[in-house]
């Protein structure tokens, strides 16, 4: 969620997680924090934080060391936090975070070879991950089998994402081979290719019946 967060969050059917995009917020809001701890009081769900760099498909206009002062008093309100793989303050985070972590990357304009993909989850996994988030874009079907392979693999939490037309499926079968995550948006997609929440979660109990269900 992002500039409609606090409209959003009362349209959160269908969705187990939320993620809130600081950097989207509305350009008048002068206190993200304010808003993090409204969000935090009007939903039970866990809160994901994120403030999210411009190299990665993030909107925050003001500098590095102010982007982290931001996301770091926001992850008060939050269970987890979501700080980019390639962000130049990551290990100053990684010291003073006190929820768990996800470390991610993003790559809007192709697909590294899997031996690059293996690279750059091992970078994440040695930094101190709790999550490692890998979205990258396919160009093709070939590509996505080689990001389910690559799910199969992973030997940490891993959500992978597939951005983009010819990845769209991908948010819905993900789960199902250990993506620990999917997303999707309430009113504005965040990423390309993204399916709104109550798509994702048709899609996903259609693929697989017993999704959402309690264990007994």
């Amino acid at each position: 969620m992002g500039r409609n967060a606090l409209k959003d969050v009362n349209s959160l059917e269908g969705a187990e997680v939320v993620e809130l995009r600081l950097d989207l917020f509305e350009d008048h809001v002068e206190d993200p924090l304010d808003v993090a701890r409204r969000i935090r009081d009007s939903t039970s769900l866990p809160i994901i934080v994120t403030n999210r760099m411009n190299s990665e498909g993030g909107r925050f206009l003001g500098g590095e060391q102010e982007r982290i002062q931001i996301l770091m008093r926001c992850s008060d309100c939050a269970d987890m936090i979501d700080i980019e793989m390639r962000a130049p303050l990551l290990h100053e985070v990684l010291r003073i975070a006190e929820k768990p972590v996800i470390i991610s990357y993003h790559d809007f304009s192709g697909m590294p070879k899997s031996g690059e993909m293996r690279a750059i989850l091992e970078k994440i996994k040695g930094a101190g991950a709790d999550i490692a988030k890998i979205a990258v874009t396919p160009s093709n079907l070939k590509d996505n089998l080689e990001i389910l392979s690559f799910l199969l693999e992973a030997d940490m939490p891993l959500c992978m994402i597939a951005m983009g037309e010819v990845g769209r499926h991908i948010r819905a079968v993900a789960p199902i081979y250990g993506s620990v995550l999917t997303y999707g948006y309430v009113s504005d997609a965040t990423a390309p290719g993204q399916m709104s929440v109550r798509d994702l979660r048709k899609s996903l109990r259609l693929l697989d019946p017993s999704f959402g269900k309690a264990d007994p």
